[in-house]
């Protein structure tokens, strides 16, 4: 659990490397194309060393880019999540600005070191770099980091608000035409919802609904889900076929997340005064996915596997158990001695003509 949660740091780190290293690189090149033949900078005449500045620059916007990534990921994220958008963009961008000045200062001394052939703090680098900070060829490139900065930090609250896989799908165009993708299906749904709503009141519960899927957010993570809608108390989670058959994932996922929330348990106990139960249905099947919407654009599911994935979570009640997968799952999935199953007969479904057989699976402890 432990190397999977250091693996989804290290992907939420990743495009600020990625972002920062490009920005670097595209830095470095106009910089070499507006030099010319110059072999000193003009502005302050300071010895200009293009595959220094690319080795030095290129690694050091790499480092920038992971220290941004893992103060977002590891500190910021949780301790600015109250504030707005606007008040944290502004306040992030002036800390990371703020460090950027300290960091420019600190790799200026081996740059011009190296250039000069002095020691790092010989005079004549001081003043070298003292002539660069205080000259407006310094001031733009401040300018032109904090856009960077600004830039990342945009991207990495779009992919915490509407989930990374979606923001790379609309940047890759991926579902800009529609495709048909055999997908597995989860909802799962908290039990007496309503009744728990009206006992805490609607502020409350919106705090308990807030934990409890933060809870969820490892389990599905760990089991390569993406989350697809959230309605209400009720989650939908979604697999491409070969990931969430893969290892069980799509089944796993369910008993880690029933785990976790036991984990909890004491927390929701003293917080909430209960802790929230839940029920789920699978099912595998074909739909159709693309973009849709003009003033506002989602990627949509549409077909019989979302619909009849629904249908089988709402007999759920009617069965008296937590979790209801169709045949057709089980069969694609591959048990091993840890699971159980248990026949539940054929349904019919509403909007279905044929009925379906459903089952259920029990852990073994």
């Amino acid at each position: 659990m432990a190397i999977s949660n250091r693996l989804r740091k290290l992907k939420n780190i990743l495009p600020f490397i990625i972002m920062w290293f490009v920005g670097g690189v595209l830095y470095i090149v106009i910089e070499r194309g507006m030099m010319g033949d110059y072999q000193v900078y003009p502005s302050t005449g300071n010895p200009y060393d293009f595959e220094s500045s690319f080795v030095v620059i290129a690694i050091s916007s790499a480092f920038i880019g992971f220290l941004q990534g893992l103060a977002e990921v590891t500190w910021l994220k949780n301790f600015m999540k109250a504030y707005a958008f606007g008040t944290k963009m502004l306040v992030k961008i002036l800390l990371y600005v703020l460090l950027l000045f300290i960091f420019l200062v600190i790799t200026s001394f081996p740059l011009n070191s190296h250039a000069l052939g002095l020691p790092l703090f010989h005079p004549e680098v001081i003043d070298a770099i003292w002539l660069y900070m205080s000259n407006f060829v310094f001031w733009s490139v401040m300018l032109y980091a904090a856009t960077f900065i600004g830039l990342g930090l945009f991207i990495s609250e779009l992919m915490q608000n509407l989930g990374s896989n979606v923001v790379i799908n609309f940047f890759t165009g991926r579902y800009h035409s529609s495709k048909v993708e055999d997908r597995v299906f989860m909802f799962l749904d908290m039990k007496s919802s309503t009744t728990i709503a009206e006992k805490l009141g609607h502020e409350v519960y919106y705090q308990l609904l807030n934990a409890y899927y933060e809870d969820m957010t490892e389990a599905i993570f760990n089991t390569r889900g993406e989350v697809y809608q959230y309605v209400g108390d009720e989650i939908v989670v979604s697999w491409p076929s070969d990931k969430g058959i893969q290892s069980n994932n799509c089944l796993r996922c369910f008993f880690l997340i029933r785990e976790e929330i036991a984990k909890h348990a004491p927390k929701y106990k003293e917080r909430f005064g209960l802790v929230p139960e839940f029920k789920a249905g699978l099912h595998i099947g074909k739909v159709t996915t693309g973009e849709v919407g003009v003033l506002k654009k989602e990627i949509l599911f549409t077909g019989d596997a979302i619909n009849t994935t629904a249908r089988i979570q709402s007999l759920c009640n009617e069965q008296k158990t937590d979790l209801l997968l169709s045949k057709d799952l089980i069969s694609a999935l591959k048990l091993d001695g840890s699971f159980t199953t248990e026949q539940r007969g054929k349904f019919a479904l509403r909007g279905r003509d044929q009925q379906i057989e459903l089952l259920t699976i029990h852990q073994i402890s």
